[in-house]
């Protein structure tokens, strides 16, 4: 299904807000120590900042600010995904499309208001970073689609790259650090998490109150031990 994923993240903003809370834009994570019960964490102005729970939220960085805290790794991969868009073909409604690709998850194509969203699907392992689009996957895509549908499209209107962050086994870690007192995991959530962040972050906030899943996720078969940082093999993968 979808979503309007601008609401979504705006409504959380301004929900953050009315409760006093603060965002802070371009603010690196410079240290990270613990001391008497309090996370004390330095940016790169050298203002602090303390609080008994760091809940480490640092998508593609995740494992670097996990490293500054002297907390061991759980693999963060991030892998680019390419995105362009394509005008609709003339007098086509897109409105009612669905969202369109190949069996073997090469390509997709789904309705982006007038437009046509497209992707190559791909999942490159690069370091952290602000990712660029990969033009030579773009024409690979447009090929493919071109031939597999009626849009017959030659121009791209822009195109953009994103970070999907994976854990080894592909499953988001929320939960403790088991060795280290109010260290807090929210990472690899991978392509999904602006859809599941209404779940996960009940799940989250549960969690770091000391209480179990909501009953309603946990009806739905997510369990606090489904999401934890020791579970059975993440590890060691994230070690190897």
């Amino acid at each position: 299904m979808e979503i309007d994923v601008h609401a979504v993240h705006q409504g959380f903003v301004r929900g953050m807000r009315r409760r006093q809370g603060e965002i802070r834009t371009s603010t690196k994570v410079a240290g990270a120590s613990y001391c008497d019960g309090l996370w004390t964490l330095t940016d790169a102005q050298g203002e602090r900042f303390q609080a008994p729970v760091v809940v480490n939220a640092a998508g593609a960085w995740a494992d670097e600010v996990a490293g500054l805290a002297g907390v061991s790794p759980v693999g963060i991969m991030p892998l680019r995904r390419t995105i362009f868009m394509l005008a609709a073909p003339g007098g086509v409604d897109t409105s009612r499309l669905p969202l369109t690709g190949d069996i073997d998850g090469t390509w997709y194509v789904k309705p982006e208001g007038p437009q046509l969203l497209c992707s190559p699907a791909d999942e490159v392992l690069q370091p952290p970073s602000d990712a660029r689009p990969d033009e030579i996957q773009i024409a690979r895509a447009l090929d493919v689609i071109n031939a597999a549908t009626t849009i017959g499209s030659r121009h791209v209107r822009s195109a953009w790259a994103g970070l999907r962050n994976f854990v080894p086994d592909r499953v988001p870690v929320v939960g403790f650090e088991p060795v280290a007192e109010g260290f807090f995991w929210f990472a690899g959530q991978g392509g999904y998490g602006i859809q599941t962040a209404p779940a996960m972050a009940r799940a989250g906030a549960a969690l770091i109150r000391g209480e179990e899943v909501p009953e309603d996720i946990r009806q739905r078969g997510l369990t606090a031990a489904d999401l934890a940082r020791d579970r059975p093999g993440i590890t060691a993968l994230a070690e190897h």
